[in-house]
């Protein structure tokens, strides 16, 4: 079995690391390359562990190594941790980890060409990193590292990172350089207090808008209540009123029916007297 397979991402197959540390955890990318007779080597361990060693490399066993190589590296990280968080693993926990092999691989086992493989660990710090941190990574001696802070982190030192250069843009650094023959880094980080302060006000600032949205909203339901209100309030007087016109109205058909019953009850009367006189 080849040696990356008993200890993941030796130097002849990790040409490059790229690390993003966030403020609760981070994620760890490798990219691998193998070439030449090595690349002989991982095609005949995919086509006997995973395959039918019938000297051939397929799709299906591409899946099934990958498999086996994404366990066998979560046994090497678990026996063998790779971050420590000032100074210990006891709050580093690996979330996750993906490794996946390039279609490169398809073809017969004795066949020298370039393939690549990539690899993804997952990991959450228990405590989060805040003033004063120190971060230790292990990895591949010589090869490439690029490592991403956390927004508004300053780097105060660093030990292990050969040929380092620092870049900072829009409150973001990143670190480039190699790991060292001893294989290890360590870097000192800090909160920048100017942007911690920016932040905090801007957390203020959120705060209180979302206060007043509230304030607002409560002020805007109190004056639809009112407009409600003053509307069934409108609509009560419109009854009233209409209720009023009917009795009104019906008072002076009640007094229109009494006049006319006084008027013919006072021509039927002049009609009576009179056919007495002619009597």
């Amino acid at each position: 079995m080849p040696a990356f397979m008993a200890e993941p991402c030796t130097a002849a197959f990790v040409p490059s690391n790229n690390i993003t540390v966030e403020r609760n955890g981070m994620t760890w990318g490798y990219q691998e390359q193998i070439t030449g007779n090595e690349s002989v080597v991982f095609r005949s361990f995919i086509d006997l562990e995973a395959g039918d060693s019938d000297k051939f490399v397929n799709a299906w066993e591409i899946l099934k190594a990958e498999n086996i190589l994404r366990n066998k590296m979560e046994e090497s990280v678990k026996a063998k941790p790779d971050v420590k968080l000032n100074g210990t693993s006891e709050f580093v926990n690996v979330t996750d980890i993906d490794y996946l092999v390039s279609e490169d691989a398809l073809g017969k086992t004795e066949k020298e060409s370039l393939i690549t493989s990539s690899a993804t660990v997952s990991y959450t710090f228990e405590k989060q990193i805040d003033q004063d941190t120190n971060i230790w990574f292990m990895g591949t001696p010589n090869s490439n590292v690029t490592i991403n802070l956390p927004a508004g982190f300053d780097v105060e030192r660093t030990e292990g990172l050969s040929n380092e250069s620092k870049e900072s843009e829009n409150n973001y650094t990143v670190l480039k350089g190699s790991f060292s023959p001893e294989k290890n880094i360590t870097i000192w980080i800090s909160e920048n207090e100017t942007y911690k302060a920016e932040m905090q006000e801007r957390e203020k600032i959120i705060a209180q808008n979302a206060e007043n949205k509230t304030e607002e909203s409560k002020t805007n339901e109190t004056v639809n209540k009112i407009a409600e209100n003053k509307t069934i309030e409108n609509k009560t007087n419109e009854i009233v009123n209409k209720n009023e016109i009917v009795e009104k109205t019906g008072k002076a058909v009640e007094a229109r029916k009494v006049s006319e019953y006084i008027k013919n009850f006072y021509t039927w009367f002049c009609q009576i007297v009179q056919k007495v006189n002619l009597v």
